[in-house]
């Protein structure tokens, strides 16, 4: 069985940043807050005559790196593999907040979150196997296939 994975078709993005809401949405209890997205909608508005128009929107998404930077940086092995859906996972439990992994990441979409004076790191979980990024994009940028 072939896994799925979330991917980004730059081209159809318009900078709206539902999706960061969204993913915001699922991940700190209903709270809209495009800081705690873990995707990043990075928008290039370095355009005029003779420059190309493309990419001017971009969504960065966690690509589950293999080597991850952020697994081989974590100093007390919180993270662990989610087998059905072939990704790895910040675990809460062993989180220290140290923000290593934060720092480390190459596409910085990992954020910390804070709960009850505690801080702890995460990374896209793909909401379970439903991308909450993907449900709500009005214009099918982001796929999970």
């Amino acid at each position: 069985m072939s896994k799925k994975k979330l991917k980004v078709i730059t081209e159809r993005c318009v900078g709206c940043r539902i999706c960061e809401l969204a993913c915001s949405m699922s991940h700190f209890n209903g709270a809209f807050n495009y800081r705690n997205g873990l995707i990043r909608v990075e928008s290039n508005r370095d355009f005029g005559l003779n420059k190309s128009i493309k990419n001017i929107d971009r969504p960065h998404i966690c690509i589950q790196c293999d080597p991850a930077p952020c697994i081989e940086i974590c100093p007390v092995d919180a993270f662990d593999m989610n087998e059905q859906l072939h990704i790895s996972i910040v675990d809460q439990e062993n989180c220290i907040g140290c923000e290593q992994c934060i720092n480390e990441c190459p596409y910085d979409v990992m954020t910390l979150c804070r709960e009850n004076e505690e801080a702890k790191a995460l990374k896209c979980d793909l909401c379970g196997g439903e991308p909450r990024c993907v449900l709500y994009c009005p214009v099918g940028a982001l796929v999970y296939e």
